[in-house]
């Protein structure tokens, strides 16, 4: 894979975390990114509603200029834009897991009948000719990749077991993250990871997303990591995850957000220091492909 040879730019469109400066800025329980470079604009996800289009006018993001749109894996609070999406841009390729058309989802982990997270499916109906199904990693471009989780080394995330999924088989299972990508990206100074939801891991991706470009060094990480509170503070070994990424990514700058709880931003926080900052709505991200240096 070749590097990016400009500016890359990073945009959070929409995040649970409100923006600290910017009241008008709206926040919800889901994810969106536009990515800028080489000349070409992306996004992945599309937040939990339309709400995302409404802060991309805010902060200058033209959506009917975006090429790609990645879908990072099925659940709604990173799909339930897709039709406003699609209705504001027409040219765009979209790209996901072939599986998020046959998957229902669904979570266990509120007390009472299930939370419903599967996508619009008349959506995905209406548009099948724009969305193009992927089953392994994927060069967008030279320096573009996206990438399926290949690494089962590091325990998955905590919150994981109360995600269910019905598949072809109309029998509910235990959600594998099967459908998950991740988008990783060159720079001179190492990968920058976007994973929005990190089921499979944080450590499992970076591993993953190393193996499939066979780049081992990484420049950031971004995204969110489903280290949630409650259950989730008590069942993930958070200081682990944070010893790891202090050994073996030193220079590594995490990006934490959306499905990371407060109690888990905390723990990395104490751990990392000045190697995590935190995701918020409006949020921007410069980093220079050829010096890998973030700002």
């Amino acid at each position: 894979m070749r590097s990016c040879t400009d500016i890359m730019k990073i945009k959070i469109i929409i995040e649970n975390n409100p923006s600290p400066s910017d009241k008008d800025l709206l926040s919800e329980h889901g994810f969106s990114a536009w990515i800028g470079c080489g000349g070409k604009c992306y996004m992945m996800d599309v937040g939990a509603t339309g709400k995302w289009s409404e802060n991309a006018l805010k902060i200058g993001v033209n959506v009917a200029d975006v090429d790609y749109l990645i879908l990072s894996h099925g659940h709604i609070d990173h799909t339930g834009g897709l039709s406003t999406f699609l209705r504001l841009n027409t040219k765009a390729k979209v790209i996901a897991s072939s599986k998020i058309d046959n998957y229902s989802y669904s979570s266990y982990r509120h007390i009472g009948k299930p939370h419903d997270l599967t996508p619009d499916k008349e959506t995905l109906s209406k548009y099948r000719s724009r969305i193009s199904y992927i089953d392994s990693d994927d060069d967008i471009t030279d320096n573009m990749k996206l990438v399926y989780n290949s690494v089962s080394r590091y325990a998955v995330p905590y919150g994981n077991q109360f995600l269910k999924v019905c598949g072809v088989d109309q029998k509910e299972h235990q959600y594998m993250a099967d459908d998950e990508i991740s988008l990783a990206l060159t720079t001179e100074k190492g990968l920058v990871i976007i994973s929005s939801c990190s089921h499979c891991g944080i450590l499992n991706i970076i591993e993953s997303c190393c193996k499939s470009t066979g780049i081992h060094q990484v420049a950031a990480y971004i995204g969110g990591l489903h280290l949630i509170d409650n259950q989730g503070a008590a069942g993930d070994d958070i200081k682990g995850i944070a010893d790891v990424i202090r050994s073996k990514y030193p220079d590594m700058k995490l990006y934490a957000g959306h499905c990371t709880g407060s109690s888990a931003i905390e723990i990395l926080s104490s751990e990392l220091g000045n190697q995590l900052e935190t995701l918020y709505s409006g949020k921007e991200i410069e980093i220079s492909s050829a010096t890998g240096q973030i700002f």
